[in-house]
């Protein structure tokens, strides 16, 4: 019997001939039997790669636990300086014109990084004068707001005080005629 892998996993057989008592018991028993071996079949191969996968993780394991190791040992290489006397006059000269660039790519980067600082501070000073002009500016503008707010409330006092002695003169003149009419 073949599986169609398309459509079942393990073939089933969903008819059997019928005798005089039920099915066929050799038919049923030769089913179950393929059953019964097809699914060995497949315990034995599903441990086959559970035992395969174990193992795999085991290498993994190792192997990275490995690669560390080398990285371990690459990084303390590359820490430890080269003494141009153990080596030939080649690599001696690599080495001697590597530390000669190094040196020079250091100046470049420290003359750089004080170019970059004398911009920053010079645009600073910049922005602190215009900080300083902006603050003269709002400073002037709130003693112009304020002198007219004063002369405001003066006018609005001035106004008040008027409104006040029209009332205490009219009051006063009420007061005179009543008391004439009292006279």
């Amino acid at each position: 019997m073949s599986v169609d892998s398309r459509t079942e996993l393990v073939p089933l057989r969903t008819w059997f001939g019928l005798r005089w008592r039920g099915y066929d018991r050799a038919e049923v028993d030769d089913y179950v039997a393929e059953l019964e071996a097809e699914l060995r079949l497949v315990t034995a191969d599903r441990d086959a790669s559970e035992a395969r996968a174990d193992a795999l993780a085991s290498r993994l394991i190792s192997v990275q636990e490995e690669n560390a190791g080398l990285q371990d040992g690459l990084h303390r290489i590359c820490l430890t300086p080269i003494d141009p006397k153990g080596l030939p006059e080649r690599l001696a000269r690599m080495v001697a014109l590597a530390e000669e660039e190094r040196r020079e790519v250091i100046r470049d980067a420290q003359l750089k990084a004080l170019m970059i600082v004398g911009e920053a501070e010079q645009r600073a000073r910049v922005l602190d004068e215009e900080a300083a002009n902006k603050r003269e500016s709002i400073r002037e503008d709130f003693r112009l707001a304020m002198s007219a707010r004063r002369a405001e409330a003066m006018r609005a006092l001035a106004e008040l005080r008027n409104v006040a002695l029209d009332e205490a003169e009219r009051i006063i003149a009420e007061a005179k005629v009543r008391s004439a009419g009292i006279d």
